[in-house]
């Protein structure tokens, strides 16, 4: 049999088996318009008042009219194909991964302990491996200022408490009289390389200090 679409008029080729004997809502492919099809022309009879019955409201189309093969004429019946449930599954699938990653942020220190060593060691960084530069300071309790044929001789020690070699360049002079600062100076000093936990000691002239100096104090520059 031949089925007419009323909204657009496209035409199908349609088994009646596929209708069936009390018949069924369709779909068309072309404008996507549904009506209840029957294998005998739609419409009821009247009854004896003579006033024809109020159509019923076509149920939800479980039929799609779509073509069969690409490319023929006229389309046959086909079941309305389901949704992929994929968006479902990847909802599910991120909410997994984050509760996955919550606990173990909660529980990183069990879950860290019971990991073999070798994952530990490279999970955990141990900052003790890290290489540090050199610390270089100056041991003020192991230094003092001299006055000598009338110039001021500093000496005392350089200490690296750091975990590599290091070397000075200069030396950095604070003058003070008592608690006022009267003067800064960088005076070249080249002391080195110190190791890790080494000492060296330096002596170092002045020449004009800055008037009513009382009080140099050394650090490294």
């Amino acid at each position: 049999m031949h089925v007419s679409c009323s909204s657009c008029g496209a035409r199908y080729a349609v088994d009646p088996k596929a209708i069936g004997p009390t018949g069924r809502t369709v779909q068309c492919a072309r404008c996507n318009h549904r009506w209840f099809q029957t294998i005998e022309p739609p419409g009821h009879p009247p009854d004896s008042s003579g006033t024809p019955p109020e159509p019923t409201p076509p149920p939800v189309p479980d039929i799609v009219i779509r073509p069969s093969v690409p490319g023929a004429g006229l389309p046959a019946l086909a079941p309305q194909p389901p949704k992929s449930p994929w968006r479902t599954w990847l909802a599910v699938g991120i909410g997994l991964v984050v509760l996955l990653a919550g606990v173990a942020y909660l529980y990183r220190g069990e879950i860290g302990g019971r990991l073999p060593p070798a994952w530990q060691t490279i999970l955990k960084a141990d900052t003790r491996s890290v290489p540090k530069a050199a610390r270089l300071h100056i041991d003020l309790d192991a230094s003092r200022i001299d006055f000598v044929d009338g110039r001021y001789v500093v000496t005392g020690e350089i200490a690296n408490s750091g975990t590599k070699p290091g070397t000075t360049q200069a030396l950095k002079l604070t003058f003070r009289a008592g608690e006022q600062v009267v003067g800064q100076r960088s005076v070249p000093l080249v002391e080195g390389p110190i190791p890790p936990g080494g000492r060296t000691r330096f002596s170092l002239p002045l020449d004009d200090p800055p008037a009513g100096t009382t009080n140099i104090v050394p650090t490294i520059d």
